[in-house]
């Protein structure tokens, strides 16, 4: 019996227009009603994926953010780990990207700091448009090195983007190359994320598993992407979505349907209700 569904949100959970399915909702919800711990487990800031937790009726759950930079207790309210970035290496991924023309933004605690509005922060700023405020994430725009400076040690990750795949590569190899203590993954083909050396959704499971009591082989994890990887290969249980990169898929226990034909609620009703889901 799996105690504890680790969930990823984009290309997972979510579909291309970053909805959550009925059937996909119908199977959390059920799983959740059998005792099983139902967290949520992505790169997005932190306010994000607690705006999923709230309509998928997660808020007595733990949910992690920010690639494991974060974790966070909802029913408490609280931090239960944190791991941000030296100052001078934010600094220094931050002239990186600067010298090399292209886009960033990074999250301090529960604010989304811009080079410009693009990507990413124009996205959350569209959506902030149909949020109530209390829903809304804090974007600001700012090139500044003094905002950076004093943001201090709390810069959970950097995000860089750019449509020309080799680019964003290349700059991650210069940081790889010039900052070290860094983690970097991607979440997509484009996207480039930094965080501090060791944060990543491995490691922010193995704290939930000790905090929750669970063993690793009660776990059951759902991802897409290469920042999956280590925490497909920690579950007892990995699933790779069909739309998965082929590494991950590879080394995942089992493939299920893609984003766009509940795969979420496939893999739930196979390995944890036992019989499909009727919405």
């Amino acid at each position: 019996m799996y105690k504890l569904i680790a969930i990823d949100l984009d290309m997972t959970l979510l579909d291309r227009n970053k909805n959550i399915s009925s059937r996909n909702k119908k199977a959390i919800e059920l799983a959740k009603q059998k005792g099983v711990n139902i967290v949520l487990c992505s790169g997005r800031i932190l306010k994000g994926v607690m705006y999923f937790a709230k309509i998928l009726g997660l808020c007595d759950q733990v949910v992690v953010a920010c690639n494991g930079a974060i974790v966070r207790d909802l029913k408490k309210d609280k931090d239960i780990y944190y791991a941000g970035l030296e100052n001078q290496k934010s600094l220094g991924i931050a002239r990186i990207c600067k010298e090399n023309d292209i886009y960033y933004h990074y999250y301090f605690q529960d604010t989304m700091i811009a080079r410009k509005l693009d990507y990413s922060s124009k996205f959350y700023y569209e959506k902030n448009k149909e949020l109530p405020e209390e829903e809304r994430i804090n974007i600001i725009i700012d090139n500044s090195e003094n905002t950076l400076k004093a943001c201090g040690n709390l810069i959970t990750k950097f995000v860089i983007i750019d449509k020309d795949v080799e680019k964003v590569d290349r700059v991650r190899k210069i940081i790889e190359r010039e900052i070290p203590g860094v983690e970097t993954t991607k979440s997509d083909i484009n996207i480039l994320e930094v965080m501090k050396e060791g944060v990543n959704k491995k490691r922010a499971l193995e704290f939930v598993c000790s905090y929750l009591g669970i063993a690793p082989e009660e776990v059951m994890a759902i991802g897409d992407n290469e920042n999956d990887l280590q925490m497909i290969e920690f579950a007892g249980l990995g699933v790779a979505m069909e739309n998965a990169i082929e590494e991950l898929k590879e080394i995942a226990d089992y493939v299920t349907k893609s984003h766009e034909d509940d795969g979420v609620a496939r893999a739930i009703e196979k390995f944890v209700l036992g019989e499909a889901v009727n919405v």
